[in-house]
């Protein structure tokens, strides 16, 4: 029984040493500089909070916030800034102003 368990493994070893080897088609090397939004605009680790997205609109200069439904890593930001309300489409976690839309002045 020990020897045909023994040979049986020796079988099995020597069936995959000899199966053909197959190209990887998951590797790939090269250098890219410039070429993808997220070499500019690097993909944080953990997202912003909204506590921390506001904040960030702040420091651009913006007052009077408030935040929309976030989707998809964007979230929809009304605020004030030069006496204008402007719809801002923010990236919370490259923490980047992807677009400023002016909707009406403010008062």
């Amino acid at each position: 029984m020990k020897t045909i368990l023994v040979g049986f493994a020796a079988l099995a070893i020597g069936a995959a040493l000899s199966a053909p080897v197959q190209a990887q088609g998951g590797f790939n090397f090269g250098f890219r500089f410039g070429d993808q939004m997220t070499d500019f605009y690097p993909q944080r680790a953990i997202c912003l909070t909204d506590r921390q997205i506001r904040e960030a609109i702040a420091r651009r200069g913006y007052t009077d916030i408030a935040l929309n439904v976030p989707n998809d890593r964007r979230i929809e930001v009304r605020a004030v800034q030069d006496g204008w309300v402007y719809l801002i489409d923010f990236d919370f976690c490259a923490n980047r102003v992807r677009g400023v839309r002016a909707l009406r002045p403010a008062g």
